[in-house]
C-alpha cells in the first residue's frame, strides 16, 4: 500500500514561485527554541506563503485502519491580512530575513515498513537558499505538528535519514528509506 504525504503539484508550482523573490520575513507563534505549532507565514514583498504541517487521516498497515500522520501542505495567503498563529490568544512573531531566494528545495523520503507491508512518501523540509544563508522548515516527527525552523550559512537542516529510521522502526530492522531532493 502507496500512502503520500506530499505537496500537491499547485502547491509545488507556488514553491516555484518563490524563486528570485526577496524573502522579507517569516511570521509565526513560537513555542519552544526554533519551533513553531502548525502554520508558518513566508512573507516575498508581493505575496505571502502560508506554511502548514498538519496532521490528517492516512491508511496505516491495512485497508481498514487510519492513523493521523503530519503532512506539510502551502497556500497563497492575503498579504494584507493579519497573520493567526494557531494556537489561540497567541500573537505573531515578525522575523526579518530581506534577502533574495536563490534556491528552493523539498526533501522527500520513501520510507518502506514491515519488508514493504507498508510504503509512505513524505515530504520532510522546505529549503530556501539564499546568497548567505539556507532558511529550513522542516518536520521532526512523523505524527506531530509542529514546525522546526533552521537558519544556517551552508547546510540544511533536516532530521537525518538515521532518525527517520528510528521514528518508523517499531520491528527492529524492517525500515528503509530513501531520500531524494527536488530542486525546484
Amino acid at each position: 500500500m502507496m500512502n503520500y504525504a506530499v505537496f500537491s503539484d499547485d502547491m509545488i508550482t507556488l514553491l516555484k514561485e518563490l524563486i528570485g523573490k526577496t524573502f522579507k520575513s517569516y511570521e509565526c507563534n513560537k513555542s519552544g527554541v526554533d519551533v513553531v505549532y502548525g502554520k508558518v507565514r513566508l512573507n516575498l514583498g508581493t505575496f505571502s506563503v502560508d506554511l502548514y504541517n498538519y496532521t490528517k487521516p492516512s491508511p496505516f498497515y491495512g485497508e481498514f485502519e487510519e492513523e493521523d500522520i503530519s503532512c506539510f501542505s502551502c497556500e497563497l495567503a492575503d498579504k494584507n491580512v493579519d497573520f493567526r498563529p494557531c494556537e489561540k490568544d497567541q500573537t505573531a512573531h515578525l522575523y526579518m530575513i530581506d534577502e533574495r531566494i536563490n534556491e528552493v528545495e523539498i526533501i522527500r523520503d520513501k520510507i518502506c515498513v514491515g519488508n514493504n507491508e507498508y510504503e509512505i512518501t513524505m515530504d520532510q523540509a522546505l529549503i530556501l537558499r539564499s546568497r548567505y544563508n539556507v532558511y529550513s522548515f522542516y518536520r521532526d516527527w512523523i505524527f506531530g505538528e509542529t514546525i522546526r525552523i533552521g537558519n544556517d550559512r551552508k547546510e540544511a537542516t533536516v532530521l537525518s535519514v538515521d532518525d527517520v529510521k528510528k521514528q518508523w522502526d517499531y520491528d527492529e530492522g524492517t525500515v528503509e528509506v530513501e531520500r531524494e531532493i527536488i530542486r525546484l
